[in-house]
């Protein structure tokens, strides 16, 4: 059976000061209310005694200034319930009013800056939806926050290879988003196209932090997986120009794994249901979408024990000076959308149209 977002397993690093808890029931609150985490507490389980809708997603979303991923609670961190319209109660960290620092300015503000995206990435993504996608209107904010005289133009390219390989480097586009950035204090641990990331590009701050899931066919050799470990002998599929970077992490690489990958988005699920791999892994948001779109509700099974999570950012090359000096402006104004509020209304706005679409 499909679960979509029904639990969360918690993992906690107590290296970092943090305490191990163990999942049980979470204590009884009310949307549009604040709530301080105890042993035991799990993101889901919080989410559905206070009936969020899309639950642990949503929550997550609205106490990212709290949260350092959704797999991470602390005893203590105090969490806020969003109201029954969305929005934050009374309070919140995240209403509060932002900086009124100047604007940083670049060196040539009368040139526009060249932004490039491409579609078929819902909800984040698409020039089917409203405003272009939820990061897409992020950025639209974030450059209208961070400096209203700094131009801009907003470019659709659908060749998404062509903007890390071509587009960035040769200075055609300023600016590419949503790109996902390894670690690149551990650089010497990627391979060459993930390393790439790190060595040819700078990055802005983090726009959004997404879950990736795995998922199989309910039944199958690798649904009850615990660790990665247990896909090894699996043929694994990812989408085409997704990043890897999490994949040589774990030692998902050949030959640990038979590595398949598509073209199109939601074609590792028609290989699943065709029994031509074993396991597909992505962004859970899209995935799932995927998932209802063939109709594979009551066949896939998502393991889990193995959800990840990675953030995504803008890129500019390192030697595009004009677009360096311009992610100051990107930065301010990405931190002004989270202080104001309007980050999570433009998160929640964005979801909600993909579950009635």
């Amino acid at each position: 059976m499909y679960r979509g977002t029904t639990s969360l397993a918690v993992a906690v690093a107590a290296a970092a000061g943090m305490t191990t808890l163990v999942a049980g029931p979470a204590q009884a609150q009310e949307e549009c209310s604040f709530y301080t985490v105890v042993r035991g507490d799990v993101l889901s389980a919080i989410a559905s005694a206070a009936d969020v809708p899309g639950g642990f997603r949503t929550l997550f979303d609205a106490n990212t200034n709290v949260l350092e991923s959704p797999n991470l609670l602390e005893v203590g961190q105090v969490l806020a319930i969003p109201c029954a319209d969305g929005s934050l109660p009374t309070g919140a960290a995240r209403v509060t009013t932002a900086s009124t620092a100047p604007a940083p300015v670049t060196s040539a503000p009368a040139r526009a800056l060249r932004i490039a995206t491409a579609t078929d990435y819902a909800p984040f993504t698409d020039e089917d939806l409203p405003g272009g996608g939820m990061i897409t209107r992020m950025v639209e904010r974030s450059m209208q926050l961070g400096n209203p005289d700094q131009d801009f133009d907003i470019i659709f390219i659908n060749d998404w290879g062509s903007h890390l390989e071509t587009l960035l480097p040769t200075g055609a586009v300023d600016m590419a988003f949503p790109w996902f950035r390894p670690d690149c204090d551990r650089v010497e641990n990627l391979g060459p196209a993930s390393a790439y990331r790190c060595t040819a590009f700078n990055h802005s701050d983090p726009f959004y932090e997404i879950i990736v899931d795995y998922y199989t066919l309910s039944g199958s050799d690798y649904a009850n997986a615990q660790s990665t470990n247990d896909l090894f002998g699996a043929r694994v599929c990812r989408p085409e120009a997704w990043f890897t970077f999490d994949l040589e992490a774990a030692q998902l690489v050949e030959p640990n794994i038979t590595y398949v990958t598509t073209v199109a988005q939601n074609g590792c699920f028609q290989l699943l249901k065709d029994g031509e791999v074993d396991v597909v892994t992505y962004d859970a948001l899209p995935a799932e979408e995927d998932i209802r779109s063939a109709g594979m509700e009551d066949s896939v099974a998502t393991l889990e024990s193995l959800r990840g999570t990675v953030s995504s950012h803008i890129f500019v090359s390192k030697d595009n000076v004009f677009a360096n000096e311009a992610l100051p402006i990107i930065n301010a104004g990405l931190e002004e959308l989270r202080l104001s509020g309007e980050w999570f209304n433009i998160v929640r706005e964005s979801i909600q149209q993909t579950v009635e679409n």
